[in-house]
């Protein structure tokens, strides 16, 4: 065992010591004293939820310590308080993920009807929103989290609580913290106001800040929970394994057959989801829910709250919903058919204002345009899958250029792979609508991606967009355009760079960059012999 593993060992058994140590309930303190042994045991929570998190020593002791036994009946509202309710269902939340062992515990103790009763709070207070939306968690976790191990009616009961949750509109308590950071300041520039005044607003300040943060963290858990239920724990990269497919069908015939394979996948998916859980999803607009978490406060109300310390760390829980809401998007979209998204036209919608948000959002917050552009992914493959070519019919140089630049200038890899497989299915789009300026702008593309393929030192940046340039040019109808960039000659420059590059650091990554090497030789080829008839 490392020295970390046993300094962990050494706090977790030190902590069960600590809870385990004698049977309590707070005491009714008056005045606003704090209880000492409230505190002790709400920083004790945390810490081990920290632990926790991080670290599958600290779960493994969890579980072999009975620590779960302590914390079940802290879940009551009328003895612990919500304080402390919070504090454990946290911790809860957070250990009952993928741990077989703690949940068949749950499932067999006094937590059931408890989870119930946090479920069935009111949703007046943030402080409810958030106990409801983590006993939606530990529900869903205790019966495994997957939709083909759950029992519907589990499912659905969670998903009210997300919906109720996602519902909650966050301005208000926005625009109330805004109005009692601007009274603050305007007391503190009257030299009279009484240092009494003062205090009670700067107490205000900080209640209205967690109330919100309440409200936030639950919104957050929320996403997390349906991003959950629409992930079948795929590998990330599982679209780019598809499409690079070593089918010699798929080299000749590439753009159709990607179409075919990305809506088999979401047809299977979709036939995985119990009729009323889809039925739950639709009527109650979970994806119209979800999309206004992304929504940016406006600008008065962010001027205010940059000017107080409170307020800008409320901004960056926003972000943190926002990033956790876009890739719950990108989930949802990916897993659903065409038509239970709305249609193209609302995904084309989506389309304009995610790319919209993208273009306003620094290139410098790696995380949000990782998970923006994640999201257009998913709705540029869904437009391909529902071949929406007229969507692109009118794009232009311009607009082409604001994506080409996102992709140029970040230099994360992920953004990068993101931004090469969104522009080569825009390629294919384009190569159905054979007009001059769609010809104009597939040469471009066509060039950009060479220019990646040629210059980048990232094996799976160079994978990525020779697997689109495989896409893009795969049809025999655009090879005047890439005679017109010298695609193939180009091609041939790249091979054995390509050939010789290693893979060894690019674990996750070695199926794409393998299944590149074999499907470019085999393009190559199939290019050479249709220019010799």
């Amino acid at each position: 065992m490392t020295s970390f593993g046993v300094e962990i060992s050494s706090v977790m058994y030190q902590l069960s010591s600590l809870l385990y140590k004698d049977a309590w309930t707070p005491a009714k303190t008056t005045d606003n004293k704090l209880d000492s042994k409230v505190e002790i045991f709400i920083e004790a929570c945390n810490l081990l939820w920290n632990l926790c998190e991080n670290s599958d020593l600290a779960v493994s002791i969890f579980n072999r310590k009975d620590v779960v036994s302590i914390l079940i009946p802290c879940l009551k509202l009328e003895t612990y308080g919500t304080r402390i309710a919070i504090a454990v269902a946290q911790c809860l939340y957070t250990v009952t993920e993928n741990n077989a062992k703690l949940n068949e515990v749950l499932r067999e103790s006094e937590a059931g009807p408890l989870i119930k009763n946090l479920m069935s709070l009111p949703a007046t207070e943030p402080e409810y929103l958030l106990l409801k939306t983590l006993a939606a968690g530990i529900k869903l976790n205790m019966f495994s989290g997957r939709l083909n191990d759950c029992i519907g009616n589990v499912t659905t009961s969670v998903l009210e609580v997300v919906s109720t949750i996602l519902h909650e509109p966050i301005n208000p308590a926005l625009e109330l913290l805004c109005k009692r950071i601007v009274n603050k300041d305007e007391k503190l520039n009257m030299l009279n106001e009484e240092e009494e005044n003062i205090e009670s607003n700067l107490v205000a300040i900080d209640t209205t800040s967690e109330k919100i943060d309440h409200l936030l963290s639950a919104k957050q858990i929320s996403l997390e929970i349906l991003g959950n239920i629409f992930d079948d724990n795929d590998d990330e990269d599982e679209w780019d394994d598809i499409s690079s497919s070593d089918s010699e069908q798929v080299v000749i015939d590439y753009g159709e057959m990607e179409v075919d394979m990305i809506e088999a996948v979401a047809n299977d998916f979709g036939s995985v989801l119990p009729s009323e859980i889809l039925e739950f999803i639709m009527n109650g607009k979970l994806l119209e829910k979800v999309i206004q978490q992304i929504v940016i406060p406006p600008n008065e109300i962010t001027e205010v709250l940059l000017s107080h310390s409170k307020g800008k760390e409320c901004l960056k829980r926003l972000d943190v919903v926002r990033n956790t809401a876009l890739l719950c998007l990108n989930n949802i979209i990916q897993k659903l058919k065409v038509d239970d998204l709305e249609g193209p036209s609302k995904l084309n919608e989506l389309w304009l204002n995610l790319g919209k948000l993208l273009f306003e959002t620094d290139i410098t917050d790696v995380e949000q345009v990782e998970a923006i552009t994640r999201s257009l992914r998913a709705v540029v493959r869904k437009l391909a899958e529902a071949k929406c070519s007229s969507y692109f019919s009118h794009m232009t140089e311009s607009d082409l250029e604001l994506l080409i630049n996102i992709c140029n200038k970040s230099q994360d890899s992920r953004i990068k792979v993101h931004m090469i497989s969104i522009l080569g299915i825009i390629g294919c789009l384009l190569g159905n609508i054979n007009t001059p300026s769609s010809a104009h702008l597939i040469k471009i593309i066509g060039s950009v991606l060479l220019e990646i393929s040629s210059k980048s030192v990232d094996m799976w940046v160079i994978a990525e967009a020779l697997d689109a340039l495989i896409d893009v040019f795969a049809e025999d109808y655009v090879d005047h355009i890439a005679q017109e960039i010298n695609l193939v000659e180009k091609l041939n420059h790249i091979l054995p760079t390509l050939k010789k590059g290693k893979i060894k650091g690019y674990r996750d990554h070695q199926v794409v960059i393998t299944t590149t090497k074999t499907n470019l030789i085999r393009f190559i080829k199939y290019k050479n012999k249709l220019n010799r008839k």
